[in-house]
């Protein structure tokens, strides 16, 4: 007799998206719990303009290809050719990413590519509900495991020192800049009607490959920081547990490659023993 709403999140977004949701307002009027998305963050501790300020020389350097190499260099032919016919495109005046290690240089490209195409990464769709549940004063419950970087210039440094391949990420970022820009007002409509088959179609790819080029930097590992994402989920089906033991309604987010991943959260949930409904 209890129920669980989840809501898919989906990114990134037209910029001037206006979202019309008096579905999701009425859940969360009928709820008396908020459960956010699985994610983790490190957050820079007590003192941290300080210790920003002074990492800040070794967080360039660490950004930088070592020796002073050059993108062309240390990529693939073919790789670099298809990143030199984009920054043209997008980063047309910005010679010094040429010197960024792969994971940066690809980054920016993604973000100045996603501006140009009136697309943002913004967690809007987020911050909407947490607003609306501000208003109506719900309990809320975060799935985020959060990390303290107290030495900011180690971490700085350690990235710096690590060889990590991080061709892979490179490539990664590539593939869902060109599907990101190519389906995104395509994904928002859908994701504005709920058509599954056309959400899986346009699900996007995993950053699973970037994620674990990160997690090779030692003082990252150091921290704990290596199986946060498996953390968080746990963190969030154990919230779900409590949530549908005690409240008759809950409202709850997930991205939606979370929920329409045939191993994900949902066939947990169904393994548990809950009866799982799609929306028609």
């Amino acid at each position: 007799e209890n129920t669980l709403w989840i809501l898919g999140l989906v990114s990134p977004l037209p910029r001037r998206m206006d979202w019309y949701a008096p579905q999701t307002e009425a859940r969360l009027r009928e709820s008396s719990e908020l459960i956010g998305p699985p994610q983790f963050a490190a957050m820079v501790g007590f003192g941290s303009a300080l210790k920003m300020a002074f990492a800040l020389p070794t967080l360039y350097r660490a950004r930088k290809n070592a020796d002073g190499k050059t993108l062309a260099q240390v990529l693939p032919p073919d790789l670099y050719a298809r990143w030199a016919r984009l920054r043209l495109q997008y980063l047309p005046s910005n010679d010094a990413v040429e010197e960024w290690r792969p994971q940066f240089a690809a980054l920016a490209l993604y973000d100045a590519a996603i501006k140009s195409a009136g697309l943002d990464n913004d967690h809007k769709i987020s911050e909407r509900v947490y607003s609306l549940a501000d208003g109506l004063k719900l309990r809320k419950t975060s799935s985020t495991i959060s990390f303290e970087v107290s030495d900011p210039r180690r971490l700085a440094k350690s990235f710096a020192d690590t060889p990590v391949d991080d061709a892979a990420c490179f490539r990664s970022v590539l593939d869902q800049l060109d599907s990101d820009v190519r389906e995104a007002a395509a994904r928002a409509n859908a994701w504005a009607v709920g058509d599954l088959p056309e959400l899986a179609r346009l699900a996007g790819r995993s950053d699973e490959s970037c994620i674990n080029a990160f997690l090779q930097v030692q003082a990252v590992r150091d921290m704990g920081m290596q199986d946060a994402l498996p953390r968080a989920r746990q963190k969030w089906l154990a919230a779900v547990d409590a949530a549908l033991s005690a409240n008759r309604s809950t409202f709850a987010m997930l991205p939606v490659k979370d929920l329409l991943a045939s191993d994900g959260v949902l066939a947990t949930l169904r393994a548990k023993g809950y009866v799982v409904e799609a929306p028609e």
